[in-house]
């Protein structure tokens, strides 16, 4: 059996430090046959020179400006020519056996759209940073089995949110489902994908016995949050037909309050206002991408199955959140959203 081509990409905004120490990890793969690109955002600390005078046998392609990680991943993507494609986040470093476990799982059943890899935190490495995400019905997501112990089993999942810092993606699927939404610039690109994905009828999973160490640290800036917030409004907007509009609207409506109070008291409440601005003038476009996602009734249950009933990312717990907005949020889901939803899925996440 020929082993297939790989494509490994990463897109680099200003990290020459961090490939320092993540490139040698990939070049030390005992995988026989794959190619790295480096995809620079126009990087101010020489990032393009570095590779090139280190690495020569790594394609780099320099943009003229930064493009932001969705539309980077589609140049390394377009530029690459492996039967699979794996995204690989600068600030990580490879297990020896990284790649073969992604490429071992997702050729035995082709079924699966997206492999993702157990990511550790560099800094705690018998801790989890992530196994893919977590996605709540309002589009809140978060990392799955953050901070738990890298001691259960190494069983393949799946798992409703892609995370693209360490994740195989097959190239045909791609093909058919479209590349990374260009729009999203940053943040949730990787979360609409994979639930496009699976509204194709594909599987996302996790194979816990591919590692990588990721240098993560939560840092909810107010630009970093304008994004989250913009962006997780066009994944509703994209992915929920009108009935199921419907049936979130009133808890959505709550929630956005909610929100709007919080940014007020925090200091973002000027970026909040500005992702409904982004999202109002673009209503044209919202609705051609709206257009252009197949939804199967099966396979939206079976989302909807997998989603999470709360928002439980242990960094942003508070008593209002856990005593009062997660039981609201809990309540709704299993009364209006849940029962209706049909089809094997994760465990029901509490």
């Amino acid at each position: 059996m020929v082993d297939p081509h790989i494509s490994v990409i990463i897109v680099s905004f200003n990290s020459r430090e961090d490939l320092s120490e993540c490139i040698p990890s990939l070049l030390a793969q005992p995988y026989p046959d794959f190619e790295i690109i480096v995809v620079d955002n126009n990087s101010s600390d020489g990032t393009s020179t570095f590779v090139e005078k280190n690495y020569p046998s790594i394609k780099v392609i320099g943009n003229k400006e930064n493009y932001g990680p969705a539309k980077g991943y589609n140049v390394g993507i377009t530029a690459s020519r492996g039967k699979y494609v794996v995204l690989l986040n600068p600030d990580t470093v490879v297990e020896k056996d990284w790649l073969l476990e992604l490429v071992r799982a997702t050729e035995e059943d082709e079924g699966i759209a997206a492999c993702q890899s157990r990511v550790l935190l560099y800094d705690k490495r018998d801790t989890i940073n992530t196994e893919g995400n977590d996605v709540n019905y309002l589009g809140f997501t978060w990392c799955r089995n953050y901070g738990k112990e890298n001691t259960h089993g190494g069983v393949i999942e799946e798992t409703l949110g892609l995370s693209v810092c360490s994740a195989m993606l097959r190239r045909n699927v791609l093909e058919k489902v479209g590349f990374f939404d260009e729009d999203f610039f940053m943040y949730l690109d990787d979360t609409d994908l994979g639930l496009r994905m699976q509204l194709a009828g594909y599987k996302v999973v996790c194979n816990p016995k591919s590692i990588v160490y990721h240098k993560y640290k939560f840092t909810p800036g107010r630009r970093k949050l304008y994004y989250l917030e913009r962006n997780r409004l066009l994944v509703l907007l994209k992915i929920y037909d009108k009935k199921m509009w419907l049936k979130i609207l009133p808890i959505f409506i709550f929630m956005e309050i909610g929100l709007l109070a919080v940014s007020l008291y925090q200091g973002w409440f000027r970026e909040k206002i500005r992702s409904y601005t982004w999202i109002i003038r673009r209503c044209r476009l919202i609705k051609s991408k709206r257009n252009s996602v197949h939804r199967d009734k099966k396979y939206m249950s079976k989302i909807l199955n997998m989603m999470s009933p709360a928002v439980t990312f242990e960094e942003i717990q508070n008593p209002i959140l856990d005593k009062f907005v997660n039981p609201l949020l809990k309540t709704y889901y299993w009364t209006l959203i849940r029962p209706k939803a049909t089809g094997a899925g994760l465990k029901q996440r509490l």
